[in-house]
């Protein structure tokens, strides 16, 4: 309820002059006005005598009753009325017990009917924290971030990088999990204060219900908004909301995970390895297998990405096991060298990546489970590296990025040209000269394993016309190309720029 929807409320009951008016705000809380330095909450309407409002700043909003003892000093643009002496304390308790009844119905009415309109968790989330005034963040329990605000950024640095990256690291959950307000914690959506030794922002957490089994909890971390008392409640009925657009909307999201799902998220968000060999008991992995990674090319929401995706994954590789992290699917599949998919895997995921809207990064192959974080960051640099690079290939296998994945372990990288060959610096300057093409002919050249017929495909020339080019670059650059070493390194060279991205006019095979 604002401070002009009150006063029109009231003056039903109460007269009551109003003589100051600023941004008409949404009312959070009610208190009295105690000459302790609690005047600055931006969403409280405070109650008291005139004389009492005696500092630099008055409060943002307040209803005071005038002693005709001294000037009323109201910073300009505040929201005042003024009401008789002997009306004070009973219009206190009138505004109390109105804000009090309509505060929580208000909210829960506007969340699910936003939840209604948008069927999104995302916009339910956002809306809650700025009636907080605080950033708002959904966790499931995993850890793994569902939502968050986005109107009200998070100030909290262990939060924000926790935001940056989607979830919270394993030894992050476990010093949570340890924290006494955790351990004591009702299983009701009553919230409660969350104090943690690493951190100086106040946090207020609330569990979140689903077919009466908690499937996560939120967080409100403070920001510029001071907290209230008001939060606790307000936090509360927030939770039924969320659940309310869980019930009616995402019921899928909260579906029960495998054991297998468990653990590969364990594993990647870095539970040791002693912990993950008690849980391996059970669990069968391929022989031989592949890690995957699937991000969106575009954005579907995470909903498209478990009902969709990753069933057509299963659907077209058996005994495929998912997770979901970094937004989006790391998968592992098996690898069986004697069946039709070995052969046949890579168009498989092409025409699953053209169909599903994602790109897929692929790693090496591996044998032990164990090894499955190393290799599904091969999958994600792939990825990653493709991007860079302008691939447009929607599969990107980590053998065809190594390189560069080296390359960009560089300390410094912008020295990474002066390694190159010194042929190339030069047909680029003779191209420059004379408006030829002979740095990509030979860039092309060695991309095409030396071989004339070929390069002279690829770069839609006569092959005499490329035989005269390959003489003119020897001749150009005083370089011997039957010479294995110089071919390795032109070969590195080339490479080189293109993690540099000075040659992205080549198409690479």
């Amino acid at each position: 309820m604002t401070f002009k929807k009150l006063i029109e409320r009231i003056s039903e009951e109460y007269s009551i002059d109003i003589v100051s008016e600023g941004e008409d705000t949404e009312l959070q809380d009610i208190a009295l006005i105690d000459g302790k330095d609690l005047n600055t909450r931006k969403n409280t309407l405070y109650f008291g005598y005139d004389k009492q409002i005696n500092k630099p700043v008055s409060p943002a909003h307040c209803i005071f009753a005038s002693t005709g003892l001294a000037p009323l000093p109201l910073t300009t643009g505040c929201n005042a009325a003024m009401v008789a002496e002997e009306e004070l304390f009973s219009l206190f308790n009138t505004v109390k017990n109105l804000i009090e009844t309509t505060r929580s119905k208000g909210i829960f009415e506007e969340l699910t009917a936003l939840a209604d309109s948008s069927r999104s968790i995302e916009a339910v989330i956002d809306a809650a924290s700025v009636r907080l005034g605080n950033f708002l963040v959904f966790c499931d329990m995993n850890f793994k971030i569902i939502a968050k605000s986005v109107s009200i950024p998070v100030l909290d640095p262990l939060w924000i990088e926790n935001t940056v990256q989607g979830y919270c690291s394993y030894e992050f959950i476990n010093a949570v999990k340890d924290l006494t307000a955790i351990k004591n914690a009702s299983m009701t959506t009553s919230a409660f204060e969350v104090v943690c030794s690493q951190s100086s922002n106040r946090k207020i957490c609330c569990k979140v219900f689903h077919n009466k089994t908690q499937i996560g909890f939120l967080l409100m971390i403070e920001g510029d908004n001071p907290f209230l008392p008001s939060h606790f409640e307000m936090l509360s009925t927030i939770s039924h909301a969320v659940s309310y657009t869980i019930a009616y909307y995402t019921p899928d999201l909260f579906e029960g995970n495998s054991r297998y799902h468990e653990l590969l998220y364990s594993m990647l968000i870095g539970a040791p390895a002693k912990d993950i060999a008690t849980r391996l008991s059970g669990l069968k992995f391929p022989g031989r297998m592949l890690a995957l990674y699937l991000r969106p090319a575009r954005y579907l929401g995470q909903q498209y990405l478990k009902n969709y995706t990753s069933k057509a994954l299963k659907h077209r590789i058996a005994d495929t096991h998912v997770t979901y992290h970094k937004n989006g699917i790391a998968a592992v599949i098996p690898l069986v060298e004697e069946s039709d998919l070995f052969n046949k895997l890579p168009e498989l995921l092409r025409d699953l990546a053209k169909k599903e809207y994602v790109r897929i990064g692929v790693s090496y192959p591996f044998t032990n489970i164990e090894n499955f974080v190393s290799h599904f960051d091969q999958a994600f640099v792939a990825l990653e590296l493709g991007q860079k690079l302008k691939s447009e290939e929607p599969v990107c296998f980590y053998q065809d990025y190594q390189f560069f994945h080296l390359l960009s372990e560089t300390k410094s990288p912008d020295k990474l040209g002066s390694f190159c060959h010194p042929s190339l610096a030069a047909l680029r300057q003779y191209d420059h000269a004379n408006n030829s093409q002979l740095y990509k002919t030979l860039c092309v050249y060695i991309e095409k394993g030396c071989n004339i017929k070929l390069t002279s495909e690829s770069l839609f020339i006569h092959r005499n016309s490329l035989v005269y080019r390959l003489d003119r670059i020897t001749e150009i650059c005083g370089i011997d190309l039957t010479d294995i070493n110089t071919l390795f390194l032109l070969r590195l060279s080339f490479l080189v720029d293109r993690y540099n991205e000075l040659n992205t006019n080549i198409e690479w095979g």
